[in-house]
């Protein structure tokens, strides 16, 4: 009998599936073995003693040579061998991080998770031991913490019963010291071993559920979730803020941008013509109702800063009640002859006149010089001096011109940002009079220079009103009238004017109804990055005057650049509370909400793999012996 049980049984090919319960430890069981006296009176087999086991030792089992008389008979039974895979099912988990210890625990990698089969083996099979004694007392050591309805007994470390100390350090003991220092050793647990260690919880962590909370593994974890990452998600907003405003600086100020409305596409004005007459009486009472010609003395198109077509322009002067037209674009004579070869052509023919022109624009005056086929440019500088602007008088009266000063209110208006005029130096009345100028525009758009009125009348000089309109969506204001006893060409238009035969409707409304411009489609594209870098220039304030048109650029005042640091302060602020609020969003999302619904479904996730797992057993001959001498020597340790 003896040497059957050292030489190995021989292992049969049949593979049977027995309870767990049955199966919760490696055995070997011979009909021979089981009359012997001592195999029937021996304790079941425990792990602990497996080492002793002559059958579990690889040198007897894999060294042997079964002799033929030691072979089993075909009337013994069939040796049956269980196996268990789970090294987890009757072992006794120990942790250091706990006070206690628990019986049929797993002590593998799927966490502490109940073991039904590892509890009916430690409880049915194995001796009681006296490692196993002293786990139970362990244990029931441990229940003290629970004594009490939930509430922690005296002689825990969490009583609030203490002994010592004033009553103030009590209470900071009882309700902060010891509920953070349980909350810190909570979270420095790992999650599968926090239901093992509730019972060293303060009884306010004790409530928590293992999966609530991450797992933090000692300060630097805690230091690098809460400080670090934080600072790190700072540094990427400042970079992406740097390069957001750099980037859109830049092309906010490229040429060409797209406006909200597209001027291109307003090119008609489907409204009856207005009749100013019919509402509107001369202001000069002597002049009569015998008059042919409705003029606006000054215009622009395309060819300056205009946002109208030459034809467009026509069309605009039509619906509002003009039937003449001075088209004077800034510094050059090329608008005028474009819109006057459009009223020239078969559908314009007899509608309305045009007469050529060019406002002279400096930083000293506006002037037009009316009815010139050529391009004036002896004062086309910023600062031209009075013998330039005589020079430029004198020729336009060579081509048969005339020359009238624009809008003087407007450019003795204080310019915005500084203590000056729009035209700066501009000379005096008495002085352009000197020079040889012909008259001035006493009404520009919806201003009436009445200062102007009256130096014209004590002067004997011309009296011309003026639109000045650039855009298609303006009213008007004021049409300066003239009889030519029905010629209305170029020629008579420009001898009533030089005769001094003139007078002017005024109505300090405008005229209704007004065209509106479509929305352009090409803007949206581009707003964003357009509007945010308009957005980012309001960190400084750029002061530059008036654009002088000159050739060579420029503006008629001083530039400086004025930093706003308290804008740039409060926007710094700003952008800190919308950091501040999305990590506190993302606290309340990722940490309260996401993160615990994730922790929670990997938690019931892993203990659901290890209850399949250990209600699976497997018995049958093909037995590995190494991996289970393995797998005990593992669970002898952690015993």
């Amino acid at each position: 009998m003896a040497s059957s049980s050292r030489d190995g049984p021989h292992l049969g090919d049949n593979i049977l599936l027995l309870p767990s319960s049955q199966a919760a430890t490696p055995s070997v069981t011979t009909a021979s073995s089981l009359q012997d006296d001592t195999s029937l009176n021996s304790p079941p087999f425990n792990p602990v003693h497996a080492q002793n086991h002559p059958t579990f030792h690889s040198n007897n089992i894999n060294n042997s040579t079964p002799s033929p008389s030691a072979q089993p008979s075909v009337t013994q039974q069939q040796p049956v061998i269980s196996f268990s895979p789970l090294r987890s099912t009757s072992s006794i988990s120990s942790r250091s991080s706990t006070s206690s210890s628990s019986i049929g625990r797993s002590g593998g990698r799927h966490g502490p998770f109940p073991s039904a089969a590892g509890t009916s083996a430690a409880a049915t099979t194995q001796p009681t031991t006296a490692a196993n004694s002293s786990v139970s007392a362990t244990a029931h050591a441990g229940e003290g913490v629970n004594s009490g309805r939930g509430r922690p007994a005296k002689d825990s470390p969490y009583s609030a019963n203490r002994e010592h100390g004033s009553k103030a350090s009590q209470l900071l003991y009882t309700y902060i010291l010891t509920p953070f220092q349980s909350l810190q050793l909570y979270l420095t647990t790992p999650t599968r071993d926090r239901e093992a260690s509730a019972s060293t919880y303060h009884p306010a962590v004790r409530k928590l559920p293992p999966w609530l909370l991450p797992h933090y593994r000692g300060r630097k974890p805690v230091i690098r979730s809460t400080v670090l990452r934080p600072l790190c998600r700072m540094l990427l907003l400042i970079v992406i803020l740097a390069v957001l405003i750099v980037s859109t600086l830049f092309y906010s100020f490229r040429k060409g941008q797209p406006e909200l409305s597209d001027y291109r596409a307003l090119t008609e004005f489907n409204w009856t013509p207005i009749n100013p007459r019919s509402y509107l009486s001369p202001m000069n009472t002597s002049f009569g109702e015998n008059y042919d010609v409705l003029l606006d003395g000054h215009s622009h198109s395309r060819y300056s800063d205009g946002r109208m077509s030459s034809e467009t322009l026509l069309k605009w002067h039509i619906a509002n009640g003009y039937n003449a037209v001075i088209v004077s674009d800034h510094n050059t004579i090329n608008g005028g002859l474009a819109a006057l070869k459009v009223a020239e052509s078969e559908e314009y023919a007899g509608k309305i006149t045009v007469i050529p022109a060019m406002e002279l624009t400096t930083c000293r005056l506006h002037m037009n010089l009316i009815g010139i086929n050529e391009t004036i440019d002896f004062a086309i500088k910023k600062w031209p001096s009075d013998d330039e602007l005589r020079q430029t008088i004198a020729r336009a009266h060579e081509l048969g011109g005339l020359a009238i000063i624009n809008h003087i209110p407007w450019s003795n208006t204080t310019e915005y940002g500084y203590e000056l005029p729009r035209m700066q130096n501009h000379p005096s009345r008495e002085l352009l009079v000197d020079m040889g100028i012909d008259g001035f525009e006493i009404a520009n758009g919806g201003t009436l220079d009445t200062i102007s009125l009256k130096f014209i009348q004590d002067n004997n000089l011309i009296l011309i009103t003026g639109t000045d309109v650039h855009y298609p969506d303006s009213s008007a204001f004021s049409w300066t009238i003239l009889n030519t006893n029905g010629n209305r060409t170029i020629d008579n238009i420009m001898a009533q004017l030089k005769a001094r035969r003139t007078s002017f409707l005024f109505d300090p409304t405008g005229t209704q109804p007004l065209a509106y411009p479509p929305e352009n489609p090409v803007y949206y594209k581009t707003a964003p990055p357009t509007l945010l870098g308009q957005y980012f220039q309001m960190f400084w304030i750029e002061q530059t005057g008036m654009y002088s048109f000159s050739p060579t650029g420029g503006f008629c005042h001083e530039e400086y650049v004025t930093i706003r640091w308290k804008l740039i302060g409060y926007f710094i602020a700003w952008v800190l509370v919308g950091f501040l609020l999305f990590e506190a969003a993302r606290l309340v999302i990722v940490g309260c909400c996401w993160g615990p619904f994730i922790r929670r479904r990997r938690y019931l996730r892993k203990k659901k793999r290890l209850e399949e797992e250990e209600g699976l057993v497997v018995t049958g001959s093909g037995l590995d012996v190494d991996a289970g001498r393995h797998e005990l020597e593992e669970q002898q340790q952690q015993v």
